[in-house]
């Protein structure tokens, strides 16, 4: 005969056999002995006995002056389920209930208490659980245990050493955000700047969009063909950008000229007289094609999938520390397994831009002689 074990209110054992509750009256070497939670209320006489592992053995008694309550089981894991998601989800309260209420009974949800009664306990739970209080500042005294380890006993986060070292980095690679591209000029003069070729391809569907070509771009093909020659100036070599260009310029009708227009504006500089003036994004920043030839990320894309991934484990914007900490915790645990398939042999799936990458690479290494025919080739593997 089945069992469920929960625990009361106080965390202690509470054992539930047809529709009947238990709590510990006292242990011997092999078996543990309960007593009906209602021994002193109703002095009833109802009594189980198990093994220590919890497995039934018999019913000792009768409840003679009660009866059982078939929703109880259901109900106490209610409790516990809910107790459980709020020691460990630091989500909202409303969140939780929403989640917790997924695929409970009516007959059970009649019997639990309102849900503002049902949110105060979440948060009186948390209090209990909460060891420290949230910093407000970066100077804190103490970090509590429970974060000094992972999941697999290493270090996570024993102690607030300082300011980490100064970084050097060499290359850095960011969105078109001219405000962050000052920024990184002021205080890392040495370092060399790369747009990310996404965000640049992003910056012309943007451009689309505003000034009505998108519906044009959707459905006409050699529009849209003639728009990708333009991302393909990625890939010319730096120093012929602005001949390739001229060369769209002179092969394009007057329905792109306002398109062309803004690239010239600010990827190509505006030619005057004998000279330019310098573009607010200058080629060297998003051409790719050096980035190519070294096999080098073109996009930060990995690294934006990463940061979404883990914004979407949050479920809030502005996270405290502990909840940080713990989502951190349980995220690493994560990254391990997939260190732990990439030492082991086992390869990732293969990605639909495998091929795309060897075919950019071939065009980049093997160009055509004519520039024009390169922006074509190697448009017609692009698109935004």
């Amino acid at each position: 005969m089945s069992v469920t074990l929960t625990k009361t209110s106080k965390n202690t054992p509470l054992l539930i056999h047809n529709s009947y509750s238990y709590t510990i009256d006292r242990k011997t070497v092999t078996k543990i002995l309960w007593k009906c939670e209602y021994s002193r209320k109703y002095s009833c006489h109802g009594r189980l006995h198990t093994t220590s592992n919890y497995e039934f053995i018999k019913i000792v008694g009768e409840h003679e002056n009660h009866v059982g309550n078939s929703r109880c089981a259901a109900t106490r894991k209610y409790f516990e389920k809910l107790k459980q998601e709020s020691e460990q989800n630091h989500t909202n309260p409303h969140n939780i209930l929403t989640q917790v209420n997924i695929g409970v009974p009516d007959e059970v949800r009649v019997q639990l208490p309102t849900n503002y009664n049902l949110k105060r306990n979440v948060r009186r739970w948390r209090q209990v659980t909460t060891t420290e209080p949230t910093p407000t500042t970066i100077d804190f005294p103490a970090i509590p245990t429970k974060y000094h380890q992972t999941t697999r006993n290493t270090i996570f986060f024993r102690k607030d050493t300082g300011s980490a070292p100064a970084w050097q980095p060499q290359r850095v690679m960011m969105d078109f955000e001219k405000a962050t591209i000052n920024v990184f000029k002021r205080t890392l003069r040495t370092v060399e700047l790369s747009g990310c070729y996404f965000h640049f391809s992003q910056s012309v569907l943007r451009f689309l969009q505003a000034n009505g070509f998108k519906e044009t771009y959707e459905n006409d093909v050699v529009f849209a063909d003639n728009i990708h020659k333009t991302l393909a100036l990625a890939f010319i070599e730096p120093t012929i950008v602005a001949n390739a260009f001229e060369l769209l310029c002179t092969n394009l009708d007057d329905n792109y000229q306002q398109i062309l227009d803004y690239i010239e504006d600010n990827y190509i500089e505006r030619r005057r007289g004998r000279t330019r003036r310098q573009a607010p994004y200058p080629i060297d920043f998003w051409n790719m094609m050096e980035r190519v030839k070294n096999n080098m990320h073109r996009t930060n894309n990995n690294i934006e999938g990463w940061h979404r991934k883990l914004n979407s484990a949050f479920q809030c914007s502005h996270p405290t520390l502990w909840s940080f900490l713990d989502k951190l915790m349980k995220e690493e645990n994560n990254i391990h397994l997939y260190i732990l398939n990439a030492t082991t042999g086992r390869q990732p799936p293969v990605g639909k831009y495998e091929s795309f990458n060897k075919r950019v690479r071939q065009l980049v290494d093997n160009p055509h002689p004519n520039i024009y025919d390169q922006l074509t080739c190697i448009g017609r593997l692009l698109s935004l």
